[in-house]
């Protein structure tokens, strides 16, 4: 049966350290390069400021991955709209489909705080900016 997650939904499921902490061991798995390098699909639509993307995601050692499938409208509220789709790694079952929105938030969200962390200097009054 395939989950429908929407952005309500995420908003009550996600902790934010719980994702932080997932986030880290993603970055750290995959390393400097990308999963699945070079497979990122843009195209232009026959409407004026928009545009789709197909995101695929792997990490190693997940027998899952993901496609992220997104429109972009620079003059709605949120401008990205979309979903993420969850697969089986071993038969493509369909198993999740989340607000692409909602995830691409977190995800960047807590990159920056990812990326913060790593920069700051151990000690007290360390400061990044």
């Amino acid at each position: 049966m395939t989950r429908l997650l929407t952005r309500s939904d995420l908003g009550s499921l996600l902790e934010p350290s719980a994702c932080l902490a997932a986030l880290r061991a993603g970055f750290l798995a995959v390393g400097a390069a990308a999963a699945i390098p070079g497979q990122r699909v843009r195209t232009d639509l026959p409407f004026d400021g928009t545009a789709t993307a197909l995101l695929p995601g792997l990490l190693p050692g997940i027998e899952a991955y993901t496609v992220k499938v997104n429109s972009k409208f620079p003059g709605a509220r949120p401008a990205l709209k979309g979903v993420l789709c969850l697969h089986s790694g071993a038969d493509g079952e369909l198993l999740a489909l989340l607000d692409s929105a909602t995830v691409t938030a977190w995800r960047t969200g807590l990159a920056a705080a990812l990326g913060t962390d790593a920069l700051a200097r151990a000690g007290e009054g360390a400061v990044v900016g």
